[in-house]
């Protein structure tokens, strides 16, 4: 670790976040020739366990700040991601003395990262250890020069040449995987305009031509009559309950 430089105060909560990796981010970049060279440096939310045990038979293992320190290529695995995609990239982070380290050492998987962003708690835990460990604080000017490099770095990772195909994938699997994709986001369109978008806005009634706004009210009547005949069916049972 390197010796904490007492001038250099804990970077704020809000900047620190800017530089926080997300699980999906990751998996944006796991096809990334220059993989630890875009990952280190940042920070994620990772699922850590205490080393000493009798603290462990009082809790359970948290969330905390770590920053990445590069990757590794290891044993592929799978389960980061719904499109049933694999990595042979493992993430190297810093950790305190007061953490266990896996048996490769510093070494998680995209599994154990967090899509969450960091809470105000696990900021100040983070600051906490570093100063407990000695390990220093980035300057403010290091973080907003990195935190440059990875906002070029997610619009590069947006673009569709990019994203298009992963490294060494076979056509098929790449066409089975897409399929998996879009039928995900359709489900799920078809969901939220089921529970969310059932009726217009009455602003949007406003702009409907006669025709569509008749189909909304035959809806409207519908709904009336099933909701009336579950009262009665409801009131019924309540009568027969009360005789």
């Amino acid at each position: 670790s390197r010796i904490m430089d007492q001038k250099t105060p804990p970077p704020p909560h809000e900047q620190l976040s800017k530089l926080q990796l997300m699980r999906t981010t990751l998996v944006n970049f796991i096809d990334w020739k220059n993989f630890p060279d875009v990952v280190t440096g940042c920070y994620v939310r990772v699922l850590l366990e205490m080393r000493s045990e009798g603290q462990r038979e009082n809790m359970a293992d948290n969330y905390y700040v770590a920053c990445v320190k590069g990757a590794r290529k290891g044993p592929s695995y799978g389960g980061f991601s719904c499109d049933g995609a694999t990595t042979e990239w493992h993430i190297l982070i810093e950790l305190p003395p007061c953490f266990r380290m896996t048996a490769n050492g510093n070494v998680v998987q995209l599994n154990s990262i967090s899509n969450t962003a960091f809470r105000a708690q696990e900021y100040q835990s983070w600051v906490s250890m570093c100063r407990e460990s000695g390990t220093a604080f980035p300057s403010l000017p290091q973080l907003e020069f990195r935190c440059k490099l990875l906002e070029e770095h997610k619009m590069q990772a947006m673009t569709p040449a990019i994203r298009k195909r992963r490294n060494g994938e076979d056509p098929q699997i790449q066409e089975q995987r897409e399929q998996r994709q879009a039928a995900l986001r359709e489900e799920v369109t078809q969901e939220v305009q089921h529970t969310h978008a059932f009726w217009p806005k009455v602003e949007r009634l406003r702009t409907l031509e006669l025709n569509e706004l008749q189909d909304v009210e035959r809806k409207c009547l519908d709904l009336i009559g099933d909701i009336r005949k579950a009262l009665n069916d409801k009131s019924i049972v309540y009568c027969a309950a009360n005789v």
